[in-house]
Order: C-alpha cells, then sequence, then structure tokens
C-alpha cells in the first residue's frame, strides 16, 4: 500500500510548510508517516465533535442533509448521534452496533462479524482514531497525501467483496484534528461529514 507523503503541486490555499523528509524526520522510531499520523490522531484520545452530513443518493432529487454529534473513546467506543432531521443514535462498543429510534420499537443490535461491509466502514473511522494500524490495513490500502498541515487519508477496499460495496473513504484534517469524512459508494452514492469541534 501507498504510505509516503506526497505535496500537491498547484495548491496555495495552504502554505507548504513542511517537506517530506521534515515530517519523517518527526516521527518516532522510524516510524512511517501514515503510523505517525495515526499516533498522533490516537494521542487526542477521547474526542466529541458536531458534524453535519450530505448525503448525496441516486433515488433522491435533492441531498439529505444530517446533524448532530460525533463521540470517540478510545479503543473501540464510537457513537453518532443524529439530532436533525429526525433523532437517531447509532453506537458501536466492543464489535456490537446497536440502532435506537426513538419511538420505532426496540433497539436493532447486529454483530459487525457478521457484517464485513459495516464493519470495514466502522474501522475506517474508529481505527485511525485509536490508531490501530493493523485493524486499518485488514479492510483498506491507505494511501496518504498533503502534509502535516493539511493532510489526507484515501482508504481503498482491500478486499474483493468490499470493493462491491464501497469505492473509497477519504479521512481529510489539519495535524491532529479529523476535518471531514467522505464515503463513495459503488453504486454512486456518496456520504460527506463534515466535523467541527463542540462549543
Amino acid at each position: 500500500c501507498k504510505e509516503e507523503l506526497a505535496l500537491g503541486k498547484g495548491d496555495h490555499s495552504f502554505p507548504k510548510i513542511q517537506t517530506v523528509h521534515s515530517f519523517i524526520s518527526k516521527s518516532r522510531n522510524r516510524e512511517t508517516p501514515l503510523e505517525s499520523l495515526l499516533a498522533r490522531l490516537a494521542a487526542r484520545a477521547a474526542i466529541r465533535v458536531h458534524f453535519v452530513e450530505t448525503r448525496t443518493l441516486a433515488l433522491l432529487t435533492q441531498p439529505l442533509r444530517l446533524e448532530g454529534t460525533l463521540e470517540f473513546r478510545p479503543p473501540d467506543h464510537l457513537a453518532k448521534h443524529v439530532e436533525q432531521p429526525a433523532e437517531e443514535h447509532y453506537l458501536i462498543d466492543d464489535g456490537v452496533v446497536t440502532v435506537r429510534k426513538p419511538g420505532q420499537g426496540a433497539d436493532l443490535t447486529l454483530n459487525l462479524q457478521d457484517y464485513p461491509p459495516l464493519q470495514a466502514f466502522a474501522e475506517s473511522l474508529r481505527a485511525p482514531l485509536a490508531g490501530d494500524i493493523e485493524a486499518l490495513r485488514r479492510y483498506w490500502q491507505p494511501s496518504l497525501g498533503g502534509s502535516w498541515r493539511r493532510w489526507q487519508l484515501t482508504l481503498t477496499p482491500a478486499r474483493a467483496e468490499l470493493g462491491a460495496v464501497v469505492r473509497s473513504v477519504r479521512l481529510e484534517g489539519e495535524q491532529d484534528r479529523l476535518l471531514r469524512m467522505t464515503l463513495e459508494e459503488a453504486n454512486g452514492d456518496r456520504s460527506q461529514l463534515g466535523f467541527q469541534p463542540l462549543r
């Protein structure tokens, strides 16, 4: 898999304050740039952010817009609380996902091991935040680009069965902050989440 940190040419929106060599020189114990980035993300420990998600679906004429909060506590607690347009809660903890939609009956509980594509998608976010590079590579081929000031981690499926569902996942951030996540599905549907600190 590609792990080199390539500085994109012609991108003047952010100063190129750092070269590949200087980024690598900051890595501890001869870590690769990818390992160094994941270690710095993991050093933030628990996070809680506001998100705005835009879903573009082939079956709909207008994109869907959702808002809420996202929480992560290492090593594997990930919660997505949708507040608008309707309340929904998605909790992943210890390999189990629980879906709760108030007013719509009992909670739905699934074992992620029984749903490989769902587990892979969960790991595309959990693994980088937890610094778990082994879990990340289990499902994805990571390619890291940009600089420490502005980086982009593109994940492409490492397994054929996953590639039949997901085309790619792209994570974008600044230093140790995750700013955006984009999911491109194989059928052309697209979801983008933007993250902002809670005030």
